[in-house]
């Protein structure tokens, strides 16, 4: 039996039924503009009118900020994007009737408590073979910020019996302590979004050899060591680096001498892995097969033990104003291959929270462990949108290392994104404060793309008078100029090739020209920005597009939330050049162009002697569910007007940045 939604005595009657109903789910169908009772009666679980509860709402556009203030002003907690146009909302059972007349919204449908949970159990730990009396330790992500006393109490108030190890309010997570049976009652409460296991983590598996005498430095082929003579003079002075590894990088050593190294462990015990780590980023060059990236920088180090991921970040940048940080670590077990998990999603937070800060991460070094495949091994934390996730190239930089572990995340999504040598790295040791050794590894390349971070970063602030540089217009500048390793155009092993820091911090030098390679700026939903040029004769094009993407719903089967468009026109005869996309269900295959890409957060379109002529580079909002989403294009020729970083408010630590960013603490 149907009824017509049109009738409001009807639909009162209904809602009136499903509230008593003992059904478990249901959906409201306004473009068919009936209501089914086999659909509508199942709410009971959401309990009585006076409950607050956590409803699915599917919008059939994005929900702006003004509609946003409408529905909290009607009574609505809490609106949190859920993916694909759906929206979580926390509301008062008594409002959801007024939320399904809203002519934006399409559906309402109860939350599933399965979609609160990690969908996807290893061999090892499956929470299918526990038992309820099991105990496991898991992070939780809420749908609002709760303070650990108000963690404590919605714990107490549903009866769920757990050890709260540690509360993150500005990331709606914690870290709790509990039994496998209230890991499942939790599963059922309105404000939890998310739940997986906590995974144990260690320093990324790497590989000592034999201290030789030959060792073709990363500086070399990265085009590095040119940055540290003139014009340039780089060198990471008054620049500050993070480091996040299995101990206290060794402060007494000749490569760190001055008081650079700054310890913020607390237990102060010195390791090898991190001070490895230490050199490659910053050692003095005291051995000059040990020259550091960025010899000048200051060393902030931390142990993962204390923290880890987004909240040694957090801290970092809370305590000591630090915007780039290096993370050669990754989990322990074989979990959450190619999946974007609970600490993915939160470096995508702490990121889009403060834009400024760059995370470095290690892509891991599963690529010749026979337990894996070959393809989609790189772990939870590495597949997160706003962070740089780094791969290892072997010894002459020539190929992507057998060892580096590959993408694709299970959506398509390219990681990782940019590799550097890692093969036979030679740096500072802590055996003592004169010791060297050579390892390989992801966890040697990644502290080589923090160091050339480091740099490019302090050739920003010179340029643009102390203003910290934009993870997206980094990571644009960094992919835009990184040469091709491994198939043509982006892979799922090499991600867009190999650093080459020289060209990056040209391309970041022309943001002082009249027509330089960079610029930001923002867009709609729908909206279009579009920038014309002129190819005086033909030439080589490239540019990319990267933007800061709000963090996605670990429970949704795509992680890319603002869909932004890049495409290439030809004003005079209509061709359209496209950006690269790849086959995740052949991820072997080449890079192709035929089409727009609605996968990354970083698209790149790239066209081999492009003919003479006027051209458009159009940017399309294609779905934006925040009013507006900031990106920054690099491109290889100065096809820009004005690099417009004022556009975007940059930052200067002590005035700007730090201070917004802590106030939501």
């Amino acid at each position: 039996m149907y009824f017509k939604l049109a009738d409001v005595t009807v639909k009162t009657i209904i809602f009136s039924a499903i509230m008593h109903s003992s059904l478990e789910a249901f959906v409201l169908h306004p473009s068919q503009n009936v209501l089914s009772v086999e659909q509508a009666l199942p709410l009971k679980a959401l309990g009585t009118r006076n409950r607050s509860v956590t409803v699915l709402v599917t919008c059939k556009n994005p929900v702006s900020s003004a509609q946003k203030e409408y529905f909290y002003a009607m009574g609505v907690d809490t609106i949190v994007y859920a993916g694909e146009m759906n929206y979580y909302f926390y509301l008062p059972s008594s409002l959801i009737n007024s939320v399904q007349d809203e002519e934006n919204v399409i559906a309402v449908k109860e939350v599933d408590a399965q979609s609160r949970i990690e969908s996807v159990n290893s061999a090892e730990g499956s929470l299918s073979t526990l038992s309820d009396d099991d105990i496991i330790d898991v992070n939780v992500l809420f749908l609002k910020e709760l303070e650990e006393s108000e963690v404590a109490s919605y714990l107490s108030q549903n009866g769920i019996d757990a050890e709260i190890r540690k509360v993150t309010p500005v990331l709606r997570k914690a870290e709790l302590k509990l039994r496998i049976g209230d890991f499942k009652k939790m599963s059922h409460l309105p404000l939890v979004q998310y739940m997986d296991k906590v995974q144990s983590i260690f320093q990324e598996k790497s590989f000592p050899l034999p201290l030789e005498t030959t060792n073709y430095k990363i500086a070399e082929y990265s085009n590095i060591s040119q940055l540290w003579k003139a014009p340039y003079n780089l060198n990471g002075r008054n620049m500050s680096v993070g480091i996040v590894d299995g101990g206290l990088v060794l402060p007494t050593h000749q490569e760190f001498v001055g008081g650079r190294v700054h310890d913020r462990t607390t237990n102060g015990k010195v390791n090898f892995h991190a001070t490895h780590v230490a050199g490659t980023i910053g050692a003095l060059g005291r051995e000059s097969k040990a020259h550091g990236m960025a010899n000048e920088a200051e060393i902030y180090s931390y142990f993962f033990g204390d923290d880890a991921f987004s909240e040694a970040v957090l801290n970092m940048y809370r305590n000591d104003g630090v915007l780039i940080s290096n993370h050669s670590y990754g989990y322990s077990l074989k979990e959450h291959l190619a999946e974007y998990d609970s600490v993915a999603a939160t470096q995508d937070i702490t990121v889009k929270n403060n834009p400024y800060i760059n995370i470095f991460e290690a892509a891991g070094n599963d690529g010749i462990d026979s337990d894996y495949g070959e393809y989609g091994i790189i772990k939870g934390p590495g597949n997160s949108k706003n962070i740089f996730t780094i791969g290892a190239l072997n010894s002459l930089s020539t190929k992507v290392a057998e060892l580096s572990s590959a993408g694709p995340v299970k959506d398509g999504r390219i990681k990782p994104d940019l590799c550097v040598r890692g093969e036979y790295v030679t740096s500072a040791s802590s055996e003592s404060d004169t010791s060297y050794a050579m390892m390989s590894g992801t966890s040697m390349a990644t502290p080589a793309a923090t160091g050339i971070g480091v740099l490019v970063s302090q050739a920003y602030k010179r340029v643009t008078g102390g203003y910290d540089i934009r993870h997206d217009t980094l990571k644009a500048v960094l992919i835009n100029t990184a040469e091709d390793i491994a198939n043509p155009g982006p892979d799922y092993k090499a991600g867009f090739g190999l650093i080459n820091a020289k060209a990056a911090v040209d391309t970041i030098e022309t943001i002082k020209n009249p027509n330089p390679k960079v610029t930001v700026s923002v867009i709609g939903h729908s909206k279009e920005n579009s920038y014309t040029f002129v190819l005086r004769q033909s030439s080589d094009f490239k540019t990319t597009i990267a933007w800061v993407d709000p963090e996605a719903n670990p429970s949704s089967s795509v992680t890319l939330v603002n869909d932004i468009d890049m495409l290439l026109v030809s004003t005079q005869t209509g061709k359209v050049y496209y950006p690269y996309t790849l086959d995740k269900t052949h991820p072997s295959r080449y890079a192709v162009q035929t089409k727009s890409n609605h996968i990354d957060n970083i698209e790149q379109i790239e066209v081999k002697n492009l003919p003479a002529g006027e051209y458009k580079l159009l940017v399309k909002g294609t779905k934006i569910i925040t009013d507006i989403q900031e990106y920054s294009i690099a491109s290889n020729i100065p096809m820009f007007s004005d690099a417009n970083i004022e556009t975007l408010k940059p930052s200067k630590i002590q005035n700007f940045a730090r201070k917004m960013f802590l106030a939501t603490f």
